[in-house]
């Protein structure tokens, strides 16, 4: 087996983690394995299972809950922050045909804008789509979306 990097190894827990929460295996209010559980699972330090719950929670999947954990959202609710509405905004174009593969994104600069939030929010939530597999990012470029990425 070929070696991960710690980049692939985020991914790959966001991918299986959001497979377990559109699946059924975590249903919505469940509460889901504690960081430390996760780590045991998946191998790896706190650090890369943050990451992958971070981009969960910005995509709206799992909310947190200070002091108790974290839990899975319900797919009935609006989003709560800015970066789960700009996020759920570009992830609905996508699916309906509005962007289509290979096509650029609005950059950080123009979401902020549009959205009237700072590039950092508009940054997770791209950042967030990245995770899902829907967004590729060429640095110097640009975001685009699935894998057909002009170079």
């Amino acid at each position: 087996m070929t070696r991960r990097t710690a980049w692939g190894t985020y991914v790959h827990i966001t991918r299986v983690l959001r497979h377990r929460l559109t699946d059924g295996t975590y249903a919505p209010g469940a509460r889901l394995p504690s960081e430390a559980a996760l780590c045991a699972e998946f191998g790896v330090v706190r650090t890369t299972v943050r990451r992958a719950l971070s981009a969960l929670q910005a995509e709206g999947l799992i909310t947190v809950r200070a002091g108790v954990g974290r839990f899975v959202a319900d797919p009935d609710t609006q989003p709560r922050t800015s970066t789960e509405h700009i996020a759920a905004n570009l992830r609905h174009q996508i699916e309906t045909g509005r962007f289509h593969a290979g096509d650029a994104l609005p950059s950080e600069k123009q979401l902020a804008r549009r959205h009237g939030v700072s590039r950092s929010t508009a940054r997770a939530a791209l950042v967030a789509l990245e995770a899902a597999g829907l967004v590729t990012c060429v640095h110097g470029k640009g975001r685009y979306v699935g894998q057909d990425v002009p170079i």
